[in-house]
């Protein structure tokens, strides 16, 4: 029997390199002893590097794995018929609200590489396949660990094990039992564990079964694994190369190599359990983080990746970096499948990978799941515009349902009334609350979401029947009609504007003349003085008045009605206009503006039974049930 010894998986370096020769160290290991279980090691380096160099299948350089036939997918469909087409190197993002199927989706792509029986969500795929049997057998006799008996030979690896005189039959007609070797999923299930110190190998005989394998012999690797991981933590992430029978990742300062020493050296190793501790005592999210890029940067055979919440323990900024780790790192010969909850992955992907993001959002309907793509267009606006980049739009896709307002004060208003359970009904609310920074921007934001199939309302102020620029590309947005609602909301501003019209220069002279003058001299009038200014100027405009009273100040008869008919035709799309005119008007007994006014009425006031919050209440209520029922519907 002939072992021939691999890592295939990473690039590795001479060991010469790997135990610290790079520091200009002599490198002998002259009969030490290391901390390494009381094994003694009696080579010398140059005859151990001389002993690596004569084995021909000693790890896998990166470019090698580009000569490594591939498996990619071609096409999916899913259960509701929807069929996307793929190009080798994407990057598909499945978003969507909780237990809409996104996880079951790797799961079921991963079955997809051979077995294709008993899937839910998808319907069918189509594989590429790259190269030929015959190139895969070169490549596992260049590249993998060799295990002759007889006439049998077997080509093992990272995660994979196979005869030789069976990888046509696999490649031609079930690719299952090469499906470790072409596609890989990191699991949630042990995310906390998968960076937990691997058994130890005998690395000249040994195929590597565990990533830290490839960091021990791969110091390049190790290197750009610790800097990922020192820019999300502020620590190093350091191979212990002296654990006996285990080979553990340290966290903490790397020591410097001082000149006769290398990385096995018992004064460097002292000096490094002083500076560092392990990976395994740490906090769940650094160990997470280390086992999603460990996993993702370390093994380069599989052309298909599926990683199943990277965001799993991690707070936002390290979960962002993830994101943009994973779309830099990414083999440009693979296919990487993400399901994640976490805007901050989505936005960290947009971030680096654009052009060739994929994001398809799924969602539950009974036994199907529905899924919409996001147009790439609508991709490289949201990571260039920065309202849509920062803002929380992204976050949208991760809900059943999303409320634009205009400020962040009406968000929090109405989210306040909806948490309310004579509001929201029986079951909590999932819906988010983006706030748009005024009128104009809401189209845009309404766009992004619609085009994602995201069920979006809009609440806005009466005066944006005073832009018509601004409310048909709302209405266009939502899918509405523009030419459905011309004829009303003309109908309607004409009616405001002629019912009150415009003061004059010298009216409004006058108006604050006879404010000043009926003012008193006593100090704590100023409030009441400013109050009568700003009445006057609130005359100034036929609108400033319909914002104040809502369609109160409209005239009676005709226009009240036009008004109500053009509420009910733009409620059926999701554009609600407020009828008390702006946020405030809901309790006029409160004074202020904004996020003072929601501040005073969420503290003072009784939201659940104060009678004059109903119409705010019923208004809210409308919203929510007018779509709950259009989808129950």
């Amino acid at each position: 029997m002939r072992n021939v010894p691999s890592t295939l998986g990473s690039g590795a370096r001479p060991l010469r390199e790997a135990a610290g020769e790079d520091a200009g160290v002599n490198g002998s290991y002259d009969n030490r002893i290391a901390d390494s279980g009381g094994c003694r090691v009696t080579n010398s380096l140059e005859s151990l590097v001389e002993s690596v160099n004569t084995l021909p299948h000693q790890g896998v350089a990166a470019n090698q794995a580009y000569d490594s036939p591939t498996v990619t997918f071609q096409s999916i469909s899913f259960s509701d018929g929807t069929e996307v087409s793929l190009e080798p190197n994407d990057v598909v993002v499945f978003v969507g609200p909780n237990n809409a199927g996104k996880s079951l989706a790797l799961r079921e792509l991963e079955q997809h590489v051979g077995n294709r029986s008993g899937t839910m969500v998808i319907g069918s795929t189509t594989l590429r396949k790259t190269g030929t049997p015959e190139g895969l057998s070169a490549y596992f006799r260049k590249c993998a660990q060799i295990k002759t008996q007889g006439s049998e030979r077997t080509y093992s690896g990272y995660r994979f094990s196979v005869q030789e005189r069976r990888i046509s039959e696999f490649w031609s007609t079930n690719l299952e039992p090469l499906r470790p070797f072409f596609c890989m999923r990191i699991l949630t299930e042990t995310r906390i564990t998968d960076s937990n110190p691997a058994n130890a190998i005998a690395v000249l005989d040994e195929a590597a079964s565990h990533p830290v394998h490839m960091l021990y012999s791969d110091d390049q690797l190790e290197r750009k694994i610790s800097e990922y991981f020192q820019r999300a933590f502020g620590e190093s992430l350091i191979v212990y190369r002296a654990g006996g029978n285990q080979f553990p990742l340290f966290v903490g300062k790397r020591p410097a190599l001082k000149n006769g020493e290398d990385r096995i050296s018992v004064s460097y190793l002292e000096r490094l359990r002083e500076s560092a501790k392990p990976l395994r005592e740490q906090g769940d999210g650094m160990r997470s983080f280390a086992s999603v890029i460990l996993h993702l940067l370390a093994p380069i055979t599989p052309s298909i990746l599926l990683l199943d919440e990277p965001e799993a323990f991690l707070h936002p900024p390290q979960a962002r970096l993830l994101g943009e780790i994973i779309a830099k790192e990414k083999s440009p010969r693979a296919q990487l499948f993400v399901a994640t909850h976490s805007p901050d992955v989505l936005q960290g992907l947009i971030n680096v990978a654009p052009d060739h993001l994929r994001v398809m959002r799924i969602q539950r309907e009974g036994s199907v799941n529905r899924v919409k793509e996001l147009d790439k267009s609508l991709v490289r606006k949201i990571s260039t515009d920065p309202l849509m980049k920062y803002s929380s739009v992204l976050a949208g896709v991760f809900h059943e349902r999303v409320i634009i307002c205009e400020s962040d004060a009406d968000c929090m208003f109405y989210s306040a009334l909806l948490d309310l359970s004579q509001v929201h009904g029986y079951r909590l609310p999932d819906v988010l609350f983006v706030h748009a920074n005024g009128k104009h921007r809401m189209a845009s934001l309404a766009k992004a979401l619609v085009a994602l199939d995201v069920p979006v309302d809009i609440v806005a102020d009466i005066d944006v029947l005073n832009d018509e620029a601004t409310l048909f590309k709302i209405v266009d947005a939502l899918g509405g009609s523009i030419e459905s609602v011309k004829p009303l909301s003309r109908a309607v501003k004409k009616a405001i504007e002629n019912h009150r019209p415009q003061l004059s220069v010298e009216e409004v002279k006058k108006g604050i003349k006879d404010v000043l003058e009926g003012a008193s001299s006593e100090p704590d009038s100023l409030k009441a003085l400013r109050s009568g200014i700003d009445g006057v100027f609130g005359k100034v405009s036929p609108w400033d008045a319909i914002k104040n009273a809502g369609e109160a100040a409209l005239p009676a008869g005709q226009a009240t009605q036009q008004f109500h008919d053009l509420q009910t035709m733009c409620r059926q799309f999701g554009l609600w206009i407020v009828p008390v005119g702006e946020l405030e008007g809901f309790c006029k007994s409160i004074g202020g503006h904004g996020p003072r006014w929601v501040q005073e009425v969420i503290e003072q006031r009784d939201l659940a039974n104060d009678s004059e919050l109903e119409r705010a209440r019923m208004f809210t209520r409308e919203i929510w049930t007018a779509r709950k029922v259009e989808q129950d519907g």
